[in-house]
Order: structure tokens, then C-alpha cells, then sequence
């Protein structure tokens, strides 16, 4: 009888494929994909990893985009995100256009930014959670920052001087975001001058930002004052966020003026579920002392 043949076992993948070694990459795919990772992880991780990673890393062009986003307890970190934020920057080399700072920095680091011309090309600024940033330095940094498309506040102050000017500083600016503390504005009774003071807001970004396409002002205690003005003043504006907006009044003709101006329009009762800072009262006072691990 004839022998009989063993049947074919192809070799594993594993053992036929050549172990693939991410350092023999072209440099510009390891520059894309070093490029989804954040300034921090860039820093203290991927930049050591080899000279040709370094390399890489220290090119403007990485720079160009800087993610200073955090979910640690400030106390907790073994580094300095101030220090490493400036790091960052000057490392762009003047290129910077998007830059996100979360839950550090103060007054000084938009100083800084606004310094050298290192904020010259800037499109794009994100700044949230920031409780050490107030009114005093804003003014001049915008006035170093005239490309400006985009400025998204959460939990971050400007003062509304700063932004009636912006028009004169940043004449391109089209999106503004400020999202207040809104917890502290649930529709029970407030003092009339925090009302005051957010409809005087408003009439400041009517007079500085008349070119808005999309304005996103959560947790306002603006009254309809305020939002007359942001639509008298800002004839362009597409997209209107007013969630939690609980001092406005749209019931009747008012509530039809704004929906056959605005396009896309959010209610103050709508949700803010899939927002990123959509937090509950106690959870914005744990994130205010800093206090991450209890949440």
C-alpha cells in the first residue's frame, strides 16, 4: 500500500510574517501617528524612545497642534504641565495654530503665549478648567493673536472689555464658546446683578463679534436682554447653544424669532449629555478643589 501523506499544515502566521518594527517607519507616518497623541505623552514618553523618534519630535511642524488635555489630579503628576506647556510652545517655533490647555495655567502662561510672536498664527484656542486665568491679561494677548477663528472657555474668565474689543483685535474670529458655571444658575432666584453682569456680557460680544457664525454660551444667566442683543448684534450666527440657560423667557414671539433666525438652536432645557464638561453640582466642586480621585 502505497504510504499515505501527512496532511498539509501551512506554518503559522506568526512564524512566516517578519516581526514588523515600528522604528524602520518612513518618518512621515511615525510623524502622523506621533501626531494623535498628546504633548504630555509626546514629552515624557515617545520622544525618548530613539534618536529618530527625537528627532521627529522636535520638528515646529509637530508643534503646530498642542493637546494639553488631563484627567490626573494636578497633585498627583510628577511634572510640571506649566513649565511643559511652554516647552511645547516654543518648540512650534512660531507655527502654533490649536493649542487646548485643561485644568492648569494662569495669567503668566497667556502672557507667555502672547509673547515672541509665538501666538501670531493662532487659529484656534481652548482653554478649560483654568481657575488661575482671570480677566487681566486677556485684553493683550488677543491683540498678539489676529488670526484667531476660535475661542472655546469653559470654567475660564474674559472680561467682557476684552471681548467688546475683539472685533478690532481678531476681526476673522467666527466660533466663541463660554460655558459658565451652570450649576450655580439652575432658575431659582439670583441676584440681579449677576444677572446684570451677564447680559452686559452679551451686549459686549454683540458689539465685538459681529461676525459670529456659531456662539455656544452654556449655563448663561443672561435674561432676554442679553440674548436681543446677541441677536441684533450678530446678524450671521448660525448656531446658538443656550442649554441651561434658565433666565430667558421664550415663550411666545420671542421664541419664534429665534427659531426662524437661527438655524441650529439649543434650548435651555435640552440636554447636555455627550458634553465634555457636562458635570453635575457635585462633581464641578470636587473638579474646583482639584480632586479627582473621589469621582
Amino acid at each position: 500500500m502505497p504510504r499515505r501523506r501527512k496532511p498539509f499544515k501551512p506554518k503559522s502566521m506568526k512564524r512566516r510574517a517578519k516581526k514588523a518594527n515600528w522604528l524602520n517607519l518612513p518618518a512621515d507616518i511615525t510623524a502622523n501617528i506621533l501626531h494623535r497623541l498628546g504633548a504630555v505623552e509626546i514629552l515624557e514618553s515617545a520622544q525618548k524612545v530613539c534618536t529618530a523618534w527625537r528627532k521627529i519630535c522636535k520638528d515646529p511642524a509637530m508643534w503646530r497642534v498642542i493637546d494639553m488635555h488631563n484627567h490626573g489630579c494636578l497633585g498627583d503628576m510628577p511634572y510640571d504641565l506649566d513649565k511643559m506647556c511652554r516647552h511645547a510652545i516654543d518648540r512650534s517655533q512660531g507655527q502654533l495654530v490649536d493649542i487646548n490647555i485643561e485644568s492648569f495655567g494662569e495669567d503668566e502662561l497667556l502672557e507667555y503665549l502672547a509673547q515672541g510672536g509665538r501666538s501670531s498664527q493662532l487659529k484656534r484656542l481652548e482653554i478649560s478648567s483654568c481657575y488661575g486665568m482671570i480677566y487681566e491679561s486677556w485684553t493683550d494677548f488677543l491683540k498678539k493673536a489676529p488670526l484667531l477663528e476660535e475661542i472655546e472657555l469653559t470654567f475660564a474668565a474674559i472680561s467682557d472689555e476684552a471681548v467688546a474689543n475683539a472685533v478690532q483685535s481678531c476681526p476673522m474670529l467666527k466660533i466663541f464658546k463660554y460655558n459658565d458655571n451652570g450649576y450655580m444658575h439652575d432658575g431659582r432666584p439670583i441676584r440681579q446683578e449677576i444677572a446684570d453682569y451677564a447680559d452686559a456680557f452679551c451686549m459686549a460680544i454683540a458689539k465685538g463679534m459681529p461676525k459670529l457664525r456659531h456662539l455656544e454660551l452654556i449655563g448663561s444667566a443672561m435674561t432676554n436682554k442679553g440674548l436681543q442683543a446677541i441677536l441684533d448684534g450678530c446678524p450671521q450666527l448660525e448656531t446658538l447653544d443656550l442649554r441651561r440657560c434658565f433666565y430667558i423667557n421664550l415663550d411666545g414671539s420671542f421664541r419664534k424669532l429665534c427659531m426662524e433666525r437661527i438655524k441650529n438652536l439649543k434650548l435651555p432645557h435640552d440636554s447636555v449629555k455627550g458634553h465634555k464638561f457636562a458635570l453635575d453640582y457635585n462633581e464641578q466642586l470636587r473638579a474646583m478643589r482639584g480632586d479627582h480621585r473621589a469621582m
